[in-house]
């Protein structure tokens, strides 16, 4: 009998290629000669699908949380790439982003790829949230317990109290559904499990009016340890060859 992981994951590989079959006929109708209306049709048949296809991804996600490949990572270089990917939709917005970190090295043990996925998940909330004309704020550093901190800042709107109680949770969008603010309600919750997963947290403090941090905290290694882990991993890895 399948485990509620294992069928998560089935389900969503099976649901993933009658989707992106609609996707591509949708695109390909979009290539036609179409009246006003007809477009606006395909058009939603296509942001439709896309929003099915990130939810699916999501769920994938989860079912593969404990799925990690662990490792040293340079954190200042996997910020300066997801901020990369995140600077056209800051730009569209006509948000400052600033990216501070500190002078000594950060190195954690995670996986990479994860890493990176919960920092664009913090970013582009922290876009899509903002005021316009804001400002995106990263900071970088080692807390006195040997944890490597990431805060991700910004001038958005905040949350309330009450909000915050519920601001990780699955499918929890507040009020962005009526603020047109497009998502699925996953990313917060995706990137909690995943941090937790890799041994660090995600939490946040906000108010009304203030906008909102939240931070990101692993456990942090030193560089030539990272260095070390490398090594033990390629000479494995050589091994198994």
């Amino acid at each position: 009998m399948l485990s509620n992981r294992e069928a998560l994951s089935r389900a969503s590989h099976e649901l993933r290629t009658p989707l992106q079959a609609i996707l591509g006929f949708g695109q390909l109708l979009a290539l036609d000669s179409l009246n006003d209306s007809q477009r606006h049709s395909v058009e939603q048949i296509i942001a439709g699908g896309r929003h099915l296809l990130a939810l699916i991804e999501d769920l994938l996600d989860l079912s593969q949380v404990g799925e990690l490949a662990i490792g040293p990572v340079d954190v200042g270089e996997e910020i300066n790439h997801a901020v990369a990917l995140c600077r056209p939709l800051a730009a569209e917005r006509s948000l400052a982003v600033n990216i501070e970190l500190a002078e000594e090295p950060l190195t954690v043990l995670a996986d990479a790829r994860r890493l990176k996925q919960i920092l664009l998940n913090l970013i582009s909330n922290a876009v899509k949230y903002n005021r316009p004309a804001g400002r995106l704020t990263l900071r970088a550093g080692i807390d006195p317990d040997e944890q490597l901190r990431i805060e991700v800042i910004d001038t958005g709107r905040g949350i309330s109290r009450a909000e915050l109680d519920r601001v990780f949770a699955p499918f929890e969008r507040l009020d962005a559904a009526r603020r047109g603010i497009e998502g699925n309600g996953l990313g917060l919750a995706v990137s909690k499990a995943l941090a937790e997963a890799m041994g660090g947290t995600i939490d946040v403090v906000s108010a009304p009016g203030e906008g909102s941090v939240f931070t990101l905290r692993l456990p942090a290694v030193e560089a030539d340890v990272g260095a070390d882990a490398d090594r033990t991993a390629a000479s494995q890895l050589a091994g198994v060859r």
